[in-house]
């Protein structure tokens, strides 16, 4: 089992935010994504709990981190696309992964897509 104080180190440092047409912006994820929450000091959110799937296309990874500001409860989850797209130059070249991070709710609710890692 890892060690609730190694979980942050699990978690990306940033994500990037698409902004329509005008590229991505980067967006730290050390912060509380609960709504009326603006807790962006990271020594004040704990990892406690982290839950791992996969499969043959996406490995997910759930994080549930409190906030001791709010005292809320959230979950950054982790999806990570296996095979985005292959090289078409070099056959032995690993394919690309793509990463997404959402925000969840202590009960799972999807509270929104926060960006790509």
């Amino acid at each position: 089992m890892t060690d609730p104080n190694d979980l942050m180190t699990e978690v990306p440092s940033y994500a990037f935010v698409a902004l329509a047409r005008r590229g991505m912006e980067k967006i730290s994820l050390d912060q509380c994504f609960l709504k009326d929450c603006d807790n962006e000091n990271p020594d004040l959110l704990k990892p406690f709990k982290k839950e791992e799937y996969e499969d043959e296309k996406r490995q997910t990874k759930e994080i549930h981190i409190k906030c001791k500001k709010c005292n809320g409860i959230f979950i950054l989850k982790l999806v990570t696309l296996k095979r985005v797209a292959k090289s078409t130059k070099d056959e032995t070249e690993d394919p690309l992964s793509m990463g997404m991070v959402y925000a969840l709710d202590e009960n799972k609710k999807n509270l929104g897509h926060i960006g790509y890692f």
